[in-house]
């Protein structure tokens, strides 16, 4: 990716204007059925790429199984989990936006994937914590709205996070940076940033929030073989991923969202890990 090169003109004279052939289409003269196909082919394939990166590790998991090759005993649980996280962020990204890009010609700058500034500013920072507040009690209105209109379903569930009974320091440390760091810096690039740009040359604003949105939310539905759906969960980070949407919309870059989305886990985090070490049950 490359960012996009400053051009000056001299004083008194007037640059020639490029080629008709060379400038790029407005949205409104693509056909309304196109755009709606390459919309949802971006969100599909965002999709596929971090479900191959999962079956990816099951297959090297599996390989190393029939070769009887077992991992160090070092390598515990919340160790493991932090190297399959970075894994699959890694293979991911690499899928959906690396290989368009590479493979076929795809043109791509930092300002699409929502990076056109290398650093946060202090209007994103001050967002961040009033989105956040709005998101959670737009997730509680409609939660209990569900709660009304889906009575058989299950919206209590606990989340399936992959980190448990950690107990060394090094453990923490590990699960907060996968949870509070690396998450949402690789979900944001991944979701708000390239998913979302992509969409947005195609939708407008509104259409583009809704489909990132349930896409994202969708991600987190699965918890794993032989586990509950996850609805609870799912409509949550829905209804957050509207907001953060919203950000990127209204910023134009993804930082503000990944802010949002850091403080959402690490109050998260401090729930279900720290709280309990300072003797507080904060979760019935």
């Amino acid at each position: 990716m490359t960012r996009h090169p400053v051009h000056h003109e001299s004083r008194g004279q007037s640059q020639p204007e490029a080629p008709t052939g060379n400038k790029k289409k407005p949205r409104h003269t693509v056909p309304l059925g196109r755009r709606i196909g390459l919309g949802l082919a971006f969100a599909a394939w965002t999709v596929a790429a971090f479900v191959f990166a999962q079956l990816f590790i099951v297959a090297v998991m599996w390989g190393m199984l029939q070769l009887n090759i077992s991992l160090p005993v070092a390598l515990n649980d919340t160790v493991v989990q932090t190297s399959v996280s970075v894994i699959v962020y890694i293979v991911t990204i690499a899928l959906a936006v690396y290989a368009p890009w590479r493979l076929l010609g795809q043109k791509l700058t930092w300002e699409d994937v929502g990076l056109g500034q290398s650093l946060p500013r202090w209007r994103d920072i001050g967002l961040a914590p009033v989105m956040l507040v709005f998101s959670l009690i737009a997730t509680g209105i409609v939660m209990y709205v569900a709660n009304l209109l889906l009575p058989a379903v299950d919206l209590e569930t606990q989340q399936q996070i992959g980190f448990e009974n950690l107990t060394q320091r090094y453990e923490m440390l590990l699960a907060f940076f996968t949870l509070v760091v690396l998450a949402p810096i690789c979900e944001e690039f991944l979701f708000r940033g390239y998913l979302y740009g992509r969409v947005r040359k195609y939708y407008n604003a509104f259409w583009a929030i809704a489909l990132t949105s349930v896409v994202f939310g969708l991600m987190h539905i699965y918890a794993g073989p032989g586990l509950p759906l996850q609805w609870n969960v799912m409509i949550g980070t829905t209804v957050l991923a509207v907001f953060i949407a919203i950000l990127r919309e209204y910023t134009g870059s993804i930082w503000a969202g990944i802010l949002v989305h850091m403080l959402k886990n690490g109050i998260a985090f401090f729930v279900l890990f720290i709280a309990p070490l300072l003797g507080m049950t904060l979760i019935p």
